[in-house]
């Protein structure tokens, strides 16, 4: 079950009632899936800035309030690759960035790319800008899905800065028995005197 989030974006904080919770990315990185672990923070933040900036800017997509001559050089082809993705498949978003928090035994907060179909096809959609492809992006999706207790395919679609992208999909169903290990896992760090870190 999902309920409203309390989000403040200084330090990535999610709240329920009055509580912090961890993020899915938190859960992962306390749960030791986390294959930046060994990236210089420098290098993540920049990494972070420019993902946030190009799902913004596919948002705006999205909603039809997007003017390409504003964008930042730097994120068109990443802009492009997503607007290519959705016209050569006819994808129509149905949610777009849905933020939440999982409750449960184990609550979690999460941001939701895209809910949206492909003909008669309901599809759970991540949009990553990464430079390559990760593991952990299964279990992610895994974790939206659950949050929002979605039954649908899972897609990860990989935009990149030539406008090209590349769909990689999530059909394990042991991607959720991994990540209740994960949300666990976190947990009991959390318990037992671990931070969350943005």
């Amino acid at each position: 079950m999902a309920a409203p989030a309390t989000f403040e974006a200084r330090g990535h904080v999610y709240r329920y009632e009055g509580r912090i919770v961890p993020s899915v990315t938190q859960v992962l990185s306390l749960a030791g899936i986390d294959e930046l672990a060994n990236v210089p923070r420098r290098c993540l933040a920049r990494a972070a800035e420019l993902g946030t900036a190009v799902h913004q800017a596919c948002e705006f997509l999205d909603q039809d309030d997007l003017d390409l001559d504003s964008l930042d050089p730097e994120i068109v082809g990443y802009v492009l690759a997503w607007q290519r993705f959705k016209q050569e498949h006819d994808f129509a978003p149905v949610v777009i960035e849905r933020r939440g928090i999982a409750v449960g035994d184990r609550n979690y907060g999460f941001c939701l790319d895209r809910i949206g179909v492909i003909g008669e096809h309901e599809l759970l959609v991540e949009i990553k800008t990464g430079t390559k492809p990760m593991p952990s992006w299964a279990i992610q999706t895994a974790a939206y899905a659950e949050a929002e207790e979605f039954d649908g395919a899972r897609l990860t679609v990989h935009v990149a800065a030539d406008g090209s992208y590349n769909l990689i999909p999530h059909p394990d169903p042991n991607d959720f028995k991994v990540w209740h290990h994960a949300l666990e896992v976190a947990w009991w760090k959390l318990q037992h005197g671990a931070k969350i870190r943005a």
